[in-house]
């Protein structure tokens, strides 16, 4: 059975890997982060409509914010409820992180407010994460139906076509979960190993032990 300890160990490896940092809403890394975050939109005035929204989000769901001092991952009191939900917000925002990584932040997140297709893409892939680490620990295969509402919500601001574009990469993530394959994203990839070297006797997916 998964417990918080063993989650939070999977966090921090992810962490570490990805240079962030994980912290609970009320710790003092994640206040300097949001002044961080709000120093950093007064400087490239495209991301001072980011800033403003992950204010709003932090304080009901868990965020990742990009800040000159690297990446700081905010859980939301939610997030620390269980340890499978720890884990699966985890994952489903250290995928943001590697997406930050990979592409720049200030880049990244430029593009993220600029373009609802590519936010509504980045956000499909780390939903698909977080449903991931969800199948490797129950069993049951999940469907995009939450992820999707969530989605259509007015926290990304986006239009049908770009939810359906969005609906689209989970259905073909869960296809690809179905045949017993990991998701081709970084995340999915590193707790799947993490997983099978550590803890074994928690992946539920007889083929994907």
């Amino acid at each position: 059975m998964l417990t918080l300890p063993i989650a939070q160990a999977l966090g921090a490896h992810l962490a570490a890997k990805h240079g962030a940092t994980i912290v609970t809403p009320d710790d003092a890394p994640a206040i300097a982060a949001r002044a961080m975050l709000a120093a950093l939109a007064r400087a490239v005035p495209a991301l001072s409509s980011l800033a403003a929204e992950l204010e709003v989000r932090a304080n009901r769901v868990s965020v990742t914010v990009p800040t000159p001092a690297g990446t700081v991952i905010i859980l939301s009191p939610a997030a620390v409820a269980d340890p499978e939900r720890y884990a699966a917000t985890v994952a489903h925002e250290m995928q943001h992180a590697q997406q930050l990584s990979a592409g720049g932040a200030v880049r990244t997140a430029i593009d993220y407010v600029a373009s609802p297709e590519l936010r509504a893409r980045a956000e499909a892939d780390a939903y698909a994460v977080g449903l991931f680490v969800h199948y490797l620990l129950t069993g049951i295969l999940p469907t995009a139906d939450d992820a999707v509402a969530s989605l259509s919500s007015d926290t990304y601001h986006l239009a049908p076509d770009e939810v359906a574009l969005g609906g689209g990469v989970l259905a073909s993530h869960l296809a690809t979960m179905a045949q017993g394959i990991a998701p081709p994203l970084t995340v999915a990839v590193e707790v799947l190993a993490w997983l099978r070297t550590e803890h074994p006797e928690l992946i539920a997916v007889e083929a994907l032990r």
